[in-house]
């Protein structure tokens, strides 16, 4: 470096400035474009294309249906947010064709619990009418 001392001003001058350049770049790409690209990324990527998931019919040699795909619906509760609703148990009781007593043994029992089946296997048309006593703490 002593013989041409510009040289080496020059080469360390062009990395400083390629460094920069690309800190600028760096720094252009996260923070001011950041919105667009993250639009345009999504736009090319995330898609909701709703799938139905119900299986064929399977049958068997004769055609004689084996399986049949039915769709059915779980309600769940949160038991801790059931709590405040004791009087609208017997009407849940009811609407889930189990015996009020044994629903509240069982809603007691598991009082702290944030996630308890109540039913599963229940048409759509059943879960919307216990869905619709508006119950606090049943999904």
């Amino acid at each position: 470096g002593a013989l041409y001392p510009w040289r080496f001003r020059l080469v360390l001058g062009l990395l400083a400035l390629m460094v920069g350049a690309i800190a600028w770049r760096i720094i252009d790409l996260q923070v001011v474009d950041r919105d667009f690209l993250i639009g345009q990324g999504d736009a090319r990527s995330l898609r909701h294309i709703p799938i139905p998931a119900h299986r064929g019919l399977i049958t068997d040699r004769n055609g004689e249906p084996l399986a049949v795909s039915t769709p059915v619906t779980t309600l769940w509760a949160n038991a801790k947010e059931l709590q405040v609703a004791k009087d609208k148990w017997p009407q849940l009781a009811a609407a889930l064709g189990q015996d009020p007593k044994a629903l509240a043994e069982r809603l007691e029992a598991q009082a702290n619990k944030e996630f308890i089946y109540l039913v599963r296997g229940l048409t759509p048309e059943q879960g919307q009418q216990v869905l619709d006593l508006k119950v606090p703490g049943v999904y």
